[in-house]
C-alpha cells in the first residue's frame, strides 16, 4: 500500500484476480440505508450519518465511484483513529456581511461542506452573493453535490478545496499541492443545471484506488511513483501529477491561497515546515453561492443558459462522437440509469463494506444479481 493518509486507503489489496473484475448490484436506496447505518454505528450523530451517505451514493448513482461507498472503510478507520472526529463542534466562526467561515474542528468533511454551502446560500439570499470558507475540515467529496444544492435553489455554485501535499508541482518530483477540485454549477430551465466537477490532477487519489482494485494499468504521464519517476503501474502510483503541467500545477497554489491562506488555516506551509503534517488528514474549502437576479431579471440567465446550450448543441459533431454533451450530463443520464437497475460495485468492494457492516452490526441488503 503506498504512504497515503489513512482516510484514502478505502479497501484492502486481497483477493486480486478475476473477482475484482466482477460487479455486485445494489439498489441506490438500500446502499444509501446501509451507509447511513454503518456511520451512525461508527458513532456518526444520525442525521449527520444520513447527509454523508446521501452525498456517497448521490456519487456512486452518477459513475463517480473514486468519490462513493469505496470511502466508506476510511472514514470508518478515520473516525476509529481520531483522524475524522464524530463530536467534532462544526459552528459559524464568524460573519460579517456576505462573508462567513465555519469551524470543521476536523469532524466529517461531507456533513460539514454541506452545511458550509447551506450558509452560502442563505448570505446569498441576503446579499445577493455568499462566501463561506470551511476551515479545518476532513475530505470533502464531490464537490458537485454542493453546487447542484446552489442550483437547485435558483443560484449558481462555486466550490473548492484545499490538501495537504498530494499532487506534485509542475517540475517536481514529489508531492507538493493538494490536487485542488472545482466545481461550478449554473442554473438551467426547469431543474436541470449544468455543473462542471474537476479536480487539477491528471488522475485523483480515489482513481488511483479505484485502478489499485481493478488492476488497470494507469494512462501514461498522470503519476509518480515513490523514487519520483512516472509509471503506469497503480500498486507503484502515488503522487498524481497536475492536468496540463503548470496550468493545473498554478490553479491549485491558487487555490490554496483561496481556500487556506484567507482563513488562516495554511495547510501546505505548515506542512514544508514540519515534514511530520505531510500526510495529516486535513482539508480546508470554499463555498459560494450567486444569485443571478442580481443581474438579470427573473429567470433571464436561465433562459440564457438553456440557449447557449442549444447553440453548441447545434454545431458539427466531430469525427467519433455521437453527440455534444453539456458538463454534468453523462453523470445525470448514468445517475437515472442506477436509479433503476441498481449500482454496480466491485466484488471485493462489496466484501469490504459487507465485513465492515457485519462487524458494525448493520444489516446487509439482498443484492440485485451477481454481474
Amino acid at each position: 500500500m503506498p504512504d497515503v493518509p489513512s482516510i484514502y486507503q478505502a479497501y484492502r489489496l486481497e483477493n486480486r484476480g478475476n473477482r475484482l473484475q466482477k460487479a455486485i448490484r445494489i439498489a441506490a436506496a438500500e446502499l444509501e440505508t446501509m451507509t447511513a447505518a454503518i456511520f451512525k454505528a461508527a458513532g456518526l450523530p444520525g442525521d449527520w450519518a444520513q447527509m454523508e451517505a446521501e452525498v456517497l451514493v448521490w456519487a456512486d448513482l452518477r459513475g463517480l465511484g473514486s468519490h462513493g461507498v469505496l470511502r466508506v472503510p476510511g472514514y470508518v478507520a478515520g473516525m476509529r483513529h481520531g483522524l475524522r472526529r464524530p463530536d467534532a463542534d462544526i459552528r459559524v466562526l464568524f460573519q460579517k456581511g456576505a462573508l462567513a467561515v465555519v469551524e470543521g474542528d476536523r469532524g466529517p468533511g461531507l456533513y460539514a461542506m454541506r452545511k458550509t454551502m447551506e450558509e452560502a446560500i442563505a448570505l446569498a439570499r441576503d446579499h445577493a452573493i455568499g462566501w463561506v470558507t470551511l476551515r479545518n475540515g476532513t475530505h470533502t467529496g464531490p464537490l458537485g453535490f454542493y453546487v447542484r444544492q446552489a442550483t437547485e435553489a435558483g443560484l449558481i455554485g462555486i466550490a473548492f478545496s484545499s490538501s495537504r501535499p498530494l499532487m506534485a508541482y509542475h517540475g517536481t518530483r514529489a508531492a507538493t499541492v493538494g490536487t485542488a477540485p472545482l466545481a461550478i454549477g449554473v442554473p438551467r430551465l426547469g431543474n436541470g443545471a449544468l455543473v462542471l466537477d474537476m479536480a487539477h490532477a491528471a488522475i485523483t487519489i480515489g482513481n488511483l484506488a479505484q485502478a489499485r482494485l481493478s488492476g488497470t494499468p494507469l494512462a501514461a504521464g498522470v503519476a509518480l511513483d515513490a523514487t519520483g519517476h512516472v509509471t503506469t503501474d497503480p500498486t507503484r502510483a502515488v503522487t498524481p501529477l497536475p492536468v496540463g503541467g503548470p496550468k493545473g500545477a498554478g490553479m491549485a497554489l491558487m487555490i490554496e491561497c483561496l481556500a487556506s491562506l484567507l482563513a488562516g488555516a495554511p495547510l501546505l506551509n505548515t506542512a514544508f515546515d514540519d515534514p511530520a503534517l505531510r500526510h495529516e488528514h486535513v482539508q480546508n474549502g470554499v463555498c459560494i453561492a450567486l444569485d443571478p437576479e442580481l443581474f438579470l431579471a427573473p429567470g433571464a440567465f436561465a433562459g440564457e443558459v438553456e440557449r447557449l446550450v442549444d447553440g453548441v448543441k447545434d454545431q458539427p459533431i466531430a469525427a467519433g462522437f455521437a453527440e455534444i454533451l453539456m458538463p454534468g450530463e453523462r453523470g445525470d443520464r448514468e445517475a437515472m440509469r442506477r436509479q433503476r437497475d441498481g449500482i454496480p460495485l466491485p466484488t471485493a468492494l462489496w466484501d469490504e463494506l459487507a465485513a465492515l457492516a457485519r462487524r458494525l452490526g448493520v444489516a446487509l441488503p439482498e443484492p440485485l444479481n451477481d454481474g
